[in-house]
Parts: structure tokens; C-alpha cells; sequence
């Protein structure tokens, strides 16, 4: 173990001296077996007082990787990559309930929902982990989470990069970048009159994010339904409506701040190309599209989606745009 810490500490120090960017870093070669890390669970506070449920696992002298869950999701739908001894091994992850979503704080407040709050959510896991210039990796309706963060921080953003799970790059641009099969879950997400439709809509949805059903564990399935129907239907307006300027995103983005993009060519929620149209802008751009896989690509194409992942970190781990 102690090796290893060594490995990740020689991997930044080199990184981080003279300003210069040298060559890339390599994930570091795992001792077998591979160790195993205890997970961390504790309730972050934000600055509002919300409380959010974390946790983390991982080597703390690796790079630091946040993971955000998309709508109507929770923390365990992240549990391939979670669960990935390699990936375990080689980055300290940290994930987290979003705001209203799964463990975490449900306000009601419209006050709760400005651009502000989201940031400082991140910036309450950012301290409450000690983390340094972390990734920010969203999937679905929290990839729009990077633009609360770029307009919270100044630039150069804390941030080593951005990594989109099938995200979407602003709330303003939920309508042309969405399918018309996921807006139609609208009505049904935020019907807080109808039980009975509102149930329904939430099992419809979770049946959207994988491409491949026939071969969805009924615990993973299980949990995408209950994961959704821990979110209120006030909640999910509050959480569908609110807004955010996104210009400091992609100025951002045309500064070169990294950004690695994984869809599904099978995505029933988000089109893939026309996230990619909207992103043309950013300097820095890795796209992929796996073959097969759905919305939740790193449920579908978890191997590529995790393989890709890490030799991306590492190569732009602490580096400066």
C-alpha cells in the first residue's frame, strides 16, 4: 500500500513543478492482488445548511474524481465504476446525493435552487474531503452542474476537468439536446396529485436508462425505481426549472479546460451529436460513443466507459489550461 501511495505521490509532484506540462502520466502499474479501500460515509453540510450524503473510496494520494448522479437517480447508480477494483485502486472517488435527490436534503424553497447553491454543494464535498483539484464528473442532468462550478470559481477553475457521462452542458439547452421520449416524463415526474401516474412515470423512466434491459439485474433495476421514487414531484420541478447562465462554462471551455464526453449510440434521453454540436467551442474536447450503450453508459459499456476514464485522468491530472 504504501508503494502505491509512493507512485501517486511521485505522479503529482512531478505534474505540479515549474508550470510546465510534462508528458502525460500513466495510470501506475496495481501490486496483485489488488489492495482493498474501506468505503467513507459521512453527511456534508453546504452552505445553506442543506445536508448532502457522501462517500469515499480510494487511495487519497491518487487523483481526485467526484462523481454527481443524474435526475431522479442516487449515489448507487454509480455502483459499476464504484465498485471497479481498479478504478478503486487507482482514484479517490467521491460521490454524493445531489441536491433534493436520494439521502440528501429536499428544500422546497425556490431560494434552494439558484446556480450558487449547486457550486457550493460541490464546494462542501471539496472541503469535507480535503480534495485538490479534482474532476468533476456528471452524468445526464448533472453535467449542468459544470457550469454552477465555472460560474461560482474564478479561472483558471480548482478543477483538473470535466468529464460528462452523457451530461447535458446547460439547463437552457435541455430542449435541443433531449429526445422527446425523456421531456414526455415531465408531467409525470412533477405530478405531485396523481400517485398513481407518478409512480408509473418514475418506473417508465428508469426503464430509459439502459439500452440493453434484458440484461439489467433486478437488484440494479430495483434500485433505479426506488432511487427515482426518492425524489418528490415538487422537488423534481424545482429541480427541472431552474436556471443558470452558461456563458462562463464555455469561455471556460475555450481556455482549454479539459473535458472528456461518454455517450451511448443507444441513448434514449440525450443525443449525443447534438451535445457535441454545442461543445464545439471547447478547446480541450475528447468525445466517445460506445457501441450499444444507453443513457447510463457506464452501467452498458462499463469496461470501455472505465478504461477510457482513467488513462484520460491521468494524462491531465493537475495539469494547468
Amino acid at each position: 500500500m504504501r508503494a502505491l501511495s509512493l507512485v501517486f505521490a511521485l505522479v503529482a509532484s512531478v505534474v505540479a513543478q515549474g508550470g510546465l506540462n510534462p508528458p502525460p502520466p500513466t495510470p501506475p502499474k496495481l501490486p496483485n492482488p489488488i489492495p482493498a479501500f474501506q468505503v467513507q460515509t459521512q453527511y456534508v453540510t453546504s452552505k445553506d445548511g442543506l445536508k448532502i450524503f457522501t462517500q469515499a473510496v480510494g487511495p487519497k494520494s491518487a487523483p481526485h474524481v467526484i462523481l454527481a448522479h443524474g435526475l431522479a437517480c442516487a449515489h448507487t447508480a454509480w455502483d459499476p465504476l464504484w465498485n471497479d477494483p481498479v478504478l478503486r485502486a487507482s482514484l479517490y472517488m467521491v460521490r454524493y446525493d445531489t441536491r433534493g435527490h436520494g439521502l440528501t436534503d429536499k428544500p422546497l424553497d425556490p431560494a434552494a435552487w439558484n446556480s450558487s447553491r449547486f457550486a457550493q454543494d460541490v464546494d462542501a464535498v471539496v472541503k469535507a474531503y480535503g480534495l485538490k483539484k479534482p474532476f468533476f464528473g456528471g452524468w445526464s442532468l448533472a453535467g449542468a452542474i459544470a457550469v454552477d462550478i465555472a460560474n461560482y470559481w474564478p479561472s483558471p477553475l480548482p478543477f483538473s476537468g470535466f468529464i460528462s457521462f452523457a451530461g447535458l452542458p446547460a439547463m437552457d439547452l435541455i430542449p435541443s439536446v433531449t429526445t422527446d421520449l425523456v421531456r414526455s416524463f415531465v408531467p409525470g415526474l412533477i405530478d405531485a396529485v396523481n400517485a398513481t401516474n407518478a409512480i408509473d412515470t418514475r418506473v417508465e423512466f428508469a426503464g430509459t436508462l439502459s439500452s440493453q434491459l434484458k440484461n439489467v439485474d433486478f437488484d440494479d433495476m430495483s434500485a433505479w425505481v426506488g432511487a427515482a421514487n426518492y425524489l418528490p414531484p415538487l422537488v423534481a420541478a424545482q429541480t427541472l426549472t431552474r436556471t443558470h447562465p452558461s456563458t462562463r462554462f464555455f469561455a471556460e471551455g475555450k481556455k482549454g479546460w479539459p473535458t472528456l464526453i461518454m455517450f451511448g449510440d443507444k441513448d434514449d434521453q440525450v443525443v449525443p451529436q447534438a451535445v457535441f454540436d454545442v461543445m464545439k467551442p471547447f478547446k480541450n474536447l475528447e468525445k466517445h460513443v460506445f457501441p450499444g450503450a444507453g443513457h447510463i453508459v457506464f452501467y452498458d459499456a462499463k469496461p470501455q466507459v472505465a478504461s477510457t476514464m482513467l488513462v484520460w485522468v491521468y494524462a491531465n491530472y493537475l495539469r494547468s489550461y
